[in-house]
């Protein structure tokens, strides 16, 4: 064969594993048509009622009765609706655009779009998210079927909670404040476009995010007095382990300023001196990360990777994650992405496997605006980078594709574990290991 083509690999494969078109074109239209979800009455077999919210409300039957679909909705926004919920209600959003910004904090509630879009309105004070699952009462919600556009913070955040199912949603356009290589240069904490703050046993699924600063985070939170206070200028109000989670068939493409899907840690108490984990304290670890796709993310002055898994400062730890089965490529820096910039921290354990990665490191070298990593000094396009300054074990790189870059694999010479059974294509050089950290 005269030309090898990764498309041709990487299509059959992502059909059979992914359904991007569905979520694409499906996300927003769950329950179309108007009547009850649950039948007749509104009441949900998982227990608690039903609301209906419509920009255009019926209004048949007393304020805050439970009605049965659109055309009877009792409340006219999405925020109304949440305020008279008890915890266990599901909200239906009907079809039509909603200028609010949602926040649940005191009580489990699933909200179901309908066709809905949720536009955030600017103001002047702080940056708005577009909905918020904040602390341990939220534990068990879902949001499915929205859009989310123009949130000058993130499209969706949870902080402290756990048990989420965030799922078939379209979140376009948003963490808008940061959009901007200053902000991002600055290092400014970008809460991309769906955050995990402090969150655990969470499914993340079937979402598209496009045009945000960066599409999927999870971060550990940030307590008061941890050196990522003094690093971001702030703490969260809720900082923990961000464990357990499945971040699964989502597609995060052209979202330039960051990372298709980043998991730093960013709370310094989550490894102790000597590296050993403080779980119960922070860290990012035992998330898996499958079937995604993550294309044309950072690459605005080398912004972000497909998929990163970092620690930037001593006491923080992103570890033993499993990042399987994902299609990245033409990401700002590699494919998949490994950084430790500190002593005292902990990326031991991370696998990658079974990935499909094209040409990626497009624009990672911000000092000439060429391709390759300028925090390890790497030039060249890279699939898989792994770089630390200090000693990292157990990282297991096999099973992927890894073509047309200058280099498949590049690892840091700190950097052990198992690198066989990978398949390699039009890579200048397959592995490069023992590079200066």
């Amino acid at each position: 064969m005269k030309t090898w083509s990764f498309s041709r690999i990487a299509k059959p494969v992502v059909a059979a594993s992914l359904v991007v078109g569905t979520v694409v074109a499906g996300a927003g239209t769950a329950f179309a048509g108007g009547p009850s979800p649950w039948g007749p009455g509104g009441s949900n077999p998982g227990g608690g009622p039903t609301l209906y919210v419509s920009r255009t409300p019926g209004g048949h039957g007393p304020e805050g009765q439970w009605q049965r679909g659109c055309g009877d909705a009792s409340y006219s926004t999405i925020g109304a609706a949440v305020a008279a919920a008890s915890s266990g209600s599901t909200i239906v959003v009907c079809p039509g655009t909603y200028d609010e910004s949602v926040t649940v904090s005191t009580k489990s509630l699933k909200l179901v779009g309908q066709g809905a879009t949720i536009a955030v309105p600017n103001s002047s004070g702080a940056p708005s998210e577009g909905v918020v699952f904040m602390g341990p009462a939220t534990a068990g919600s879902s949001l499915s079927g929205f859009t989310i556009t123009g949130a000058q913070a993130e499209g969706f955040y949870a902080d402290g909670t756990s048990d989420l199912t965030i799922t078939g949603n379209r979140i376009v356009g948003d963490d808008l404040v940061c959009q901007n290589s200053t902000a991002v240069g600055e290092g400014n904490d970008c809460g991309e476009g769906l955050h995990l703050d402090a969150v655990t046993n969470s499914d993340i699924t079937s979402n598209y995010l496009t045009g945000n600063t960066g599409g999927i985070l999870l971060t550990d939170g940030i307590p008061e007095g941890s050196t990522g206070q003094f690093a971001f200028g702030f703490y969260t109000p809720y900082a923990g382990p961000s464990s357990g989670n499945l971040i699964a068939g989502n597609a995060a493409a052209d979202n330039i300023y960051d990372c298709g899907i980043t998991m730093p840690s960013h709370n310094s108490d989550a490894v102790s001196a000597g590296g050993t984990p403080q779980p119960t304290e922070g860290g990012v670890f035992d998330n898996t990360v499958e079937n995604n796709v993550s294309t044309g993310n950072g690459t605005i002055d080398g912004g972000g990777a497909g998929i990163l898994v970092a620690a930037p400062f001593p006491g923080t730890g992103s570890y033993d994650n499993l990042i399987k089965n994902n299609l990245v490529e033409g990401n700002g820096l590699a494919g998949v992405t490994i950084h430790s910039h500190a002593p005292d921290q902990d990326v031991n354990g991370n696998q990658i496997i079974g990935n499909l990665v094209g040409t990626n490191a497009t624009d990672g070298n911000p000092a000439d605006g060429g391709p390759g990593d300028v925090d390890f000094g790497t030039v060249g396009t890279v699939g898989i980078l792994v770089g630390s300054l200090t000693p990292v074990t157990g990282t297991v790189i096999a099973g992927n594709i890894i073509a047309r870059n200058q280099t498949g694999v590049w690892t840091t010479s700190t950097v052990s574990g198992d690198f066989t059974h990978n398949l390699f294509f039009d890579n200048g050089v397959s592995i490069s290991q023992g590079n200066a950290p």
